[in-house]
């Protein structure tokens, strides 16, 4: 009797202790769509797993699987958490084998919610075959926007169904899927924070539509791309400012304050980072940074990340910059600028902002003048102009770490 109760005891302690068990029906492919996004339903793909240590889940945006940073189970209910973004979305069971509930996603006018629903499958905007009226995959020059912007549309297609990205200058949209359906375009993407959907039509060798986001006019930002074999171009600009000395000194999450003129970055190259972790390209551009500085630090080169949140809460934003290290495991230190406006970017780099592109990155010398900055980026949804973008900047850090003090 008394090694049954101590096993029983054992037992219920361990009940007690582990973690949530997620409900059996919770498990698999949902099909997930925000049906009031503007422009109509934004669907995208969770799969849900049990893992060594409890449930885990990833957004599917064909090629990508992202993993989700945090996974908290309560009943028949589940709560994905991306700390680095300060959002989350939950979802509960609704009967008849779907889901239903909220996303929380932060944007410069606050905190935007997006009402979720969800069902068994892993189909995006048609569950059923569709016969596509042509082939758009390849590369397409596009104009964009009222101010008609230039960019680039790369998809992919097998069958009807397409993915991609579009690279502005500005950034990338990171990875888009969906199909062409007889000659409507559809493609969506969801990466926790980041909503992005555009939709256009094929006629002959041109594509033209609409795209939208979360907090998007009712009409979107019209576009149109033309077919084109040798469609290309520069997703960061170059610029070379006059050798200007930058004297911030900033506080990070840790409670340092980080200057310049600190001893560890006398005589060293530093790049500083131009960023927030509001920005999905900023969260892509760490991702390369975090094991780069890492490998050159021991030539002489030295980074801060330097950070400007959404929002006057200035605790919430040293939180948010915490989480964003963490997630990609940044060894630099990251510093709290202010606000992505105009007047906390003149405030602390004077003649190089406003900041109108992010991320953005400025390259000091050992002399600790300003030499380049590079005004945005390109993820890896763009395939070979990401590898672009990543060897530009190791030729620029190199050429910086053979000059003299």
């Amino acid at each position: 009797m008394t090694k049954f109760r101590t096993l029983f005891t054992a037992g219920l302690i361990a009940s007690l202790t582990a973690a949530p068990a997620l409900a059996v029906g919770l498990y698999g492919q949902w099909r997930v769509s925000f049906d009031a996004h503007p422009g109509g339903p934004l669907p995208f793909t969770l799969d849900v797993r049990e893992g060594k240590t409890g449930p885990q889940a990833w957004l599917v945006n064909a090629p990508e699987r992202l993993k989700v940073e945090q996974v908290q189970v309560t009943g028949d209910s589940i709560t994905l958490i991306f700390p680095s973004y300060s959002s989350k979305l939950e979802l509960k069971a609704a009967g008849n084998d779907t889901l239903a509930g909220t996303a929380t996603v932060l944007r410069a006018t606050g905190t935007v919610t997006l009402a979720a629903r969800a069902q068994r499958g892993s189909w995006r905007f048609t569950p059923t075959a569709v016969k596509p009226a042509g082939n758009v995959a390849g590369r397409w020059n596009l104009t964009y926007g009222d101010n008609k912007v230039k960019g680039l549309v790369l998809l992919k297609q097998v069958g009807s169904q397409v993915s991609g990205t579009v690279q502005l200058p500005t950034g990338d949209m990171r990875y888009l899927s969906g199909e062409l359906n007889g000659t409507q375009l559809k493609l969506s993407t969801f990466d926790g924070s980041f909503t992005s959907l555009w939709q256009g039509t094929l006629a002959g060798d041109t594509l033209k539509g609409a795209s939208f986001a979360a907090t998007s006019r009712p009409a979107g930002n019209p576009w149109e791309a033309k077919k084109e074999k040798q469609a290309t171009m520069n997703a960061v600009l170059v610029e070379a400012p006059g050798g200007e000395r930058l004297s911030f000194r900033l506080p990070t999450p840790e409670g340092q304050m980080i200057s310049l003129n600190d001893p560890r970055y006398k005589g060293k190259v530093v790049v500083i980072t131009l960023g927030g972790a509001w920005c999905p390209n900023c969260h892509d551009e760490a991702i390369f940074m975090g094991p780069y500085a890492a490998r050159r630090q021991k030539e002489g080169l030295e980074m801060i990340g330097l950070q400007f949140e959404y929002g006057t809460d200035q605790a919430r934003a040293m939180r948010q910059i915490t989480s964003f290290k963490t997630r990609y495991k940044l060894p630099y230190p990251m510093v709290y600028g202010g606000q992505p406006n105009a007047e906390d970017t003149k405030k602390v780099l004077g003649d190089l902002a406003p900041v109108k592109v992010w991320p953005s990155t400025i390259f000091i010398g050992r002399d600790g003048r300003v030499k380049e900055v590079h005004v945005g980026w390109a993820g890896p949804a763009t395939g070979a102009l990401s590898e672009k973008v990543k060897r530009e900047f190791d030729e620029t850090v190199t050429k910086l770490l053979k000059q003299k003090a």
